[in-house]
């Protein structure tokens, strides 16, 4: 029993050692480490006017995944799965959205790599007409 809570002991002071914040679901995320679902969606609008459409997410979300699969053969395998979360991390941060190979056949193709943002997209487009407004962009939930 008293080697159980020694190794318990040394696990808490380890968690305890260095500098790097960990997770914790009592503790409020710091602003910035707070990234919108809203600000990401926004990145999409091409022309500037304020208005993301499913055509301009779509076309972004393309261009994203050619860039992504460095191989070119339409689908992401392990390598260029993990350099895409990295790079989601770094970038997102708190609300990154990391590709899963929901099929589990060894790679992320376009629809798993779109699945997360289109989610979100449809979150936002609160009358479904497949854009999302200045109005809705204002008024939907965090």
């Amino acid at each position: 029993m008293r080697g159980v809570w020694i190794a318990m002991l040394c696990a808490a002071l380890a968690g305890c050692a260095g500098g790097e914040r960990h997770w914790s679901p009592s503790v409020a995320p710091r602003s910035e480490d707070w990234h919108s679902g809203k600000m990401l969606i926004a990145n999409f609008d091409t022309n500037n006017d304020g208005t993301v459409t499913r055509r301009e997410l779509e076309a972004g979300l393309r261009q994203m995944f050619w860039q992504a699969d460095t191989n070119r053969d339409g689908c992401l395998d392990p390598a260029e799965v993990e350099a895409v979360n990295q790079r989601r991390i770094a970038q997102d941060q708190s609300t990154a959205m990391p590709l899963i190979d929901w099929k589990q056949d060894g790679c992320v193709d376009f629809d798993e790599f779109a699945a997360g943002i289109r989610s979100l997209f449809e979150q936002l487009d609160l009358n479904g007409d497949g854009q999302v407004t200045p109005d809705e962009f204002r008024h939907a939930p965090q």
